[in-house]
């Protein structure tokens, strides 16, 4: 028996139509076609899977199924993609299977098909559009309309954008090239390792925050503006070595943007977890653990510190560290070693 299979790998199906997969038979594919048509007539997985029917309906010995994965796409979708596909193998004899595709990041997840199934071809779902000015305008308005789409392009072109009009304002233009790669570059990596999550919940947490009238709504945002300011003085310090007529190498440059940032966001973390204590302790409830973290957090800024201090002693820009280099590095490891110990002492202490 050959399996159609429709791969909705960010759960457009599940979100919008409210239906659980696996999806088994015609019937039932259909169904849940029409409920995602109506629900979002613009979605392409609507098209994938009618693509998928009538592959159906042409092939003898053959089944229909959607899998779909999680908002979150990514390890969470492809997790949630790979338990439905074992699912379908012991419910569907299948020896084979054509995965029907609208031709976007559906298609990631053929390795964790290909490894379940053996995967005799794919078929990718192209909507036709009218050639005109009118419908490309409308289909860029359309893409940029998606969530998904604007947080992934207009939030750092935006930012990226007020990095250089801020250098430029205040006159430092000269600086304005650099700002915008650095943005780049810290955006690049929070993609890498699946950071945007993160960031994103941060802003959520702070919208939450205001609406339920909470402390955390002013320690977070404040610690987004000392954070960014930690960012600004990490960037002028990288930058006043980059500017030396000598080169410096990666990891100076890499050690004096740490050096230049490491306490600003020790003091934005701490203004965090200092909203998290205050609105534990209004709330009423235990913050015990909560006390421990600033320590931690602390003892982190000291590590880091005392590191960068000792790596840039030995690159000869900063005259003033060589003297107390190896001092600064020995006491900030003895500082978060007994910092540590206190909030392990606070943490596990009844």
């Amino acid at each position: 028996m050959k399996l159609i299979l429709v791969i909705d790998r960010d759960d457009d199906i599940g979100r919008k139509a409210k239906i659980k997969t696996p999806v088994i038979g015609r019937e039932n594919c259909l169904n849940a076609a029409v409920k995602l048509a109506l629900s979002d007539p613009e979605d392409s997985d609507v098209n994938a899977i009618f693509q998928a029917v009538r592959l159906y309906d042409e092939l003898k010995n053959a089944e229909v199924a959607i899998v779909s994965g999680d908002e979150a796409v990514g390890v969470v979708s492809d997790t949630k993609i790979a338990k439905e596909l074992d699912e379908l193998k012991k419910l569907v004899n299948a020896e084979s299977v054509i995965v029907v595709t609208d031709g976007s990041e559906d298609e990631f997840v053929l390795p964790i098909v290909s490894s379940r199934f053996k995967i005799d071809g794919v078929s990718r779902v192209v909507v036709k559009q009218s050639r005109t000015i009118e419908s490309t305008y409308y289909l860029i308005k359309k893409l940029f309309e998606d969530p998904k789409i604007a947080k992934a392009t207009l939030a750092p072109l935006g930012l990226i954008l007020v990095v250089y009009a801020i250098l430029t304002l205040t006159g430092k233009s000269y600086m304005a090239a650099g700002g915008v790669l650095l943005i780049f570059g810290l955006y690049m990596i929070l993609k890498a390792y699946g950071m945007e999550n993160y960031v994103e919940g941060v802003m959520e947490n702070l919208k939450k925050s205001l609406q339920e009238g909470k402390i955390t709504f002013i320690t977070n945002l404040t610690a987004i503006l000392i954070f960014i300011a930690g960012l600004i003085q990490g960037f002028n310090e990288f930058w006043k070595i980059y500017t030396q007529p000598v080169a410096a190498g990666v990891i100076i440059l890499a050690t004096s943007f740490v050096y230049g940032a490491v306490w600003w966001i020790v003091g934005a973390s701490l203004f965090v977890s200092f909203g998290k204590i205050l609105d534990g302790l209004l709330e009423g409830k235990s913050v015990r653990r909560m006390l421990a973290s600033p320590f931690f957090i602390i003892s982190a800024g000291l590590l880091f510190y005392g590191s960068s201090v000792l790596i840039l002693s030995w690159s000869g820009y900063f005259e003033e560290l060589q003297r107390r280099a190896i001092s600064d590095f020995l006491y900030s490891i003895f500082g978060a070693i007994v910092l540590s110990l206190i909030g392990v002492f606070i943490s596990r202490t009844k």
